[in-house]
């Protein structure tokens, strides 16, 4: 068993808060039942079940035996508190670098970033944070140079987290939908951070939209914007156009 990252952190509890060991390290597939148990422990309090798209113990063992890898956080008496799931896609079609028109050598090179689950009583610990500072490394040593992801436009904190590590706005669209032109899905930004940029780039025009404002947001993107940082306080997404057209 490999230990990425050892620490301590604050758990919540109805008396108040106590502080709490943990162990960060890779699960393995005879673990994946507590990971889907967690999942649903949290989907199921979500008011809004719409900033959640729920993966099935089916679909994440297939993708274990593929090569996915799945970061597990272990409090002092080894539950499982939280975790980042990483799928590796391939050239198949759910490689969100088709989403974002990613030209096609570069498609075997994308990491997903696909679920990170918090348990309640220990959110604010910054676990999305520290998971993805472990998995970076991870993913460029695997040879990978494209992360991608998807987050609802409602998820603001989960937004401003994968903002805050470099990933940009590329897409807006719905997904996870059944019919075939997509539409009964769920609204999703598609993020993108490139692990080896090639340059330094310099923008031309800046503009700012509410989050919720979908349709401007699609129209900004399509003439190039991409959505840079997060006004969280404010829930501003802050859009700019680069001098160059280097899409990646």
């Amino acid at each position: 068993m490999t230990i990425l990252k050892k620490g301590q952190l604050i758990r919540h509890t109805d008396g108040g808060t106590k502080k709490d060991e943990y162990v960060m390290r890779l699960i393995s597939t005879k673990d994946l039942k507590d990971v889907v148990a967690l999942e649903n422990y949290v989907y199921d309090l979500l008011p809004n079940k719409q900033v959640f798209f729920v993966d099935s113990y089916e679909e994440m063992l297939d993708d274990m035996k593929q090569g996915a890898k799945i970061i597990g956080v272990y409090n002092k008496s080894k539950d499982l508190i939280a975790y980042r799931y990483i799928g590796f896609p391939g050239k198949v079609s759910k490689n969100l670098g088709n989403d974002i028109n990613m030209p096609k050598e570069e498609l075997p090179k994308v990491a997903h970033l696909e679920t990170t689950v918090v348990h309640p009583e220990y959110r604010g610990n910054s676990l999305q944070s520290l998971t993805l500072e472990q998995t970076i490394p991870m993913v460029k040593d695997f040879g990978y140079s494209h992360l991608l992801c998807t987050v609802s436009p409602q998820n603001i904190y989960s937004l401003y987290n994968i903002m805050k590590n470099g990933l940009r706005v590329k897409a807006l669209k719905k997904k996870y939908g059944t019919a075939q032109d997509g539409s009964d899905g769920l609204w999703r930004f598609i993020l993108h951070r490139n692990l080896n940029p090639k340059t330094t780039r310099r923008t031309s025009e800046f503009l700012s939209l509410p989050i919720i404002d979908i349709e401007p947001q699609i129209q900004l993107i399509t003439k190039g914007f991409v959505g840079l940082w997060l006004s969280r306080e404010a829930q501003l997404l802050n859009y700019v156009r680069f001098e160059d057209n280097l899409a990646y």
